[in-house]
């Protein structure tokens, strides 16, 4: 399919530099022509020797003329065509440059709505909103472009063309300066329905913008006032006591949150799919998230664990409504969400995906399940492993743990409760526990120039 044309002028030397030589070629060739016709004119009117000198110089014209205009032709195209080469060697550097450059940097652009990569977004012109779709060192200009408008637009991330509007080649998103010009962490929240993925998510959030960063000397800010407005509204339910409502969106948006630290600049995608999305795996297909995650959490809910739910039953019973055990089978979960990794992101059969996975064990706020995790034994070997791990296994739930660390090079083991007790009708504002520690051994590992680590599970995955 043939490239539109963009809403620029095309730069001299790649379309009206040529027209120019053509015409003066041309000229040059019509003037000789010229030449050679009218001492052939005079030469057939004039008589004797005068007829015979004119016939001469209308030859001496056509040899000598044609032969001194296809020199100086060729002189002139050879002259302007290594001109020209070096416009385009001139303009193909410094386009490759800005490429290794952001290669070197590590950005690259994903848009937070439909998580579609993209080589380059459109930009608007300031001016006029024409859409320019390939705003780069091109036959428009090297480090600049006129628009149809007149208007004079940058064309590199050097000569800030991230002033711009930018605008998703897809879905046609409006891309803030931050989605497209700086390192990105992408982290989903996977879980089965009601197992508390929203509740961990902004609990998470809540803390780590509060307690985190500041402890850290980060500074932060949200990229999408929709983003803002969302989590001063979650926020606000859970410092009141009320749980945030469920998610409803099988394909989610990105949260987004820039933060600012000694090393640079991150901006955060955190992902926050229904529950629904896992209970197929080709509901999955279109999460492309899951093409580039930098870590992801793998969220439990204990009471979706038969043993478990069996141990509780009579709790449950009085307590279901407030603690909403999960319908779906963890294994289920996990199998769907491999699945998707192999038909879709290029996840081998027998291969091993290597961006941090965080087992999060969620809701231990409930019939003191805190302290049961916390109090189990330490491995048959006795070595240190990691309780959440042992209570795991101890749980009936050894071969979901082989599992996933045949599949995941690198797995963490938490506990955490969202809320930090049951919901009820009380108005006391709900305190998460747990919740940083998944996020913060994350971050450490898929940047850990930019976050230094401070918790470790005691256990992760074999080899490691």
């Amino acid at each position: 399919m043939a490239r539109q044309a963009e809403p620029a002028i095309k730069s001299y030397y790649f379309g009206k530099g040529y027209a120019d030589l053509w015409a003066t070629i041309r000229s040059a060739w019509d003037l000789n022509k010229k030449s050679a016709e009218e001492y052939r004119g005079k030469a057939t009117t004039a008589e004797g020797a005068w007829s015979v000198l004119w016939w001469a110089a209308a030859i001496a014209v056509v040899v000598f003329g044609t032969t001194f205009f296809v020199i100086a032709s060729a002189v002139h195209v050879v002259v302007l065509l290594v001109f020209f080469g070096l416009i385009y060697i001139s303009f193909s550097l410094v386009y490759l440059t800005e490429r290794g450059y952001l290669l070197l940097k590590r950005y690259r652009s994903v848009c937070p709505h439909c998580s579609e990569k993209l080589d380059l977004p459109h930009y608007y012109c300031d001016k006029c909103t024409e859409v320019h779709r390939r705003l780069i060192p091109s036959s428009y200009g090297i480090l600049h472009r006129i628009c149809k408008c007149g208007q004079k637009l940058p064309t590199t991330f050097f000569t800030d063309r991230g002033r711009l509007q930018a605008t998703c080649q897809k879905c046609n998103g409006l891309l803030h300066r931050g989605h497209v010009e700086s390192r990105k962490l992408f982290i989903p929240v996977i879980g089965g329905p009601s197992v508390g993925k929203s509740a961990f998510l902004y609990s998470a959030i809540w803390r780590f913008v509060e307690d985190e960063l500041p402890s850290r000397r980060f500074t932060s800010k949200f990229l999408e006032s929709r983003d803002e407005s969302n989590y001063q509204a979650v926020t606000g339910q859970l410092k009141l006591g009320r749980v945030p409502d469920k998610t409803r969106t099988a394909m989610p948006s990105a949260f987004n949150i820039s933060v600012q630290g000694p090393t640079g600049q991150r901006v955060f995608y955190l992902y926050d799919p229904a529950g629904e999305a896992f209970e197929t795996a080709g509901a999955l297909a279109d999460h492309k998230y899951h093409g580039f995650s930098s870590g992801c959490i793998f969220l439990i809910d204990p009471f979706s664990l038969p043993e478990v739910r069996q141990s509780y039953r009579d709790q449950l019973t009085e307590m279901a409504a407030a603690v909403k055990p999960g319908p779906s089978a963890v294994d289920d979960t996990l199998n769907r969400m491999v699945l998707s990794l192999e038909e879709n992101f290029g996840l081998s059969k027998t291969g091993r995906a290597t961006f941090p996975l965080a087992v999060v064990v969620s809701k231990i706020d409930a019939f003191g399940l805190g302290m049961e995790i916390g109090t189990s034994p330490a491995a048959a070997d006795g070595s240190r492993e990691d309780p959440v791990r042992a209570w795991l296994r101890k749980r009936g739930q050894s071969g979901l743990v082989q599992k996933l660390e045949a599949r995941f090079t690198n797995v963490g083991y938490f506990a955490c409760s969202a809320l930090g007790r049951v919901p009820d009708q009380s108005a006391s504002g709900f305190l998460p526990s747990g919740v940083l520690d998944p996020v913060r051994w994350i971050l450490s590992e898929a940047d850990a120039s930019f976050f230094p680590q401070n918790v470790r599970p005691m256990a992760r995955a074999a080899g490691r």
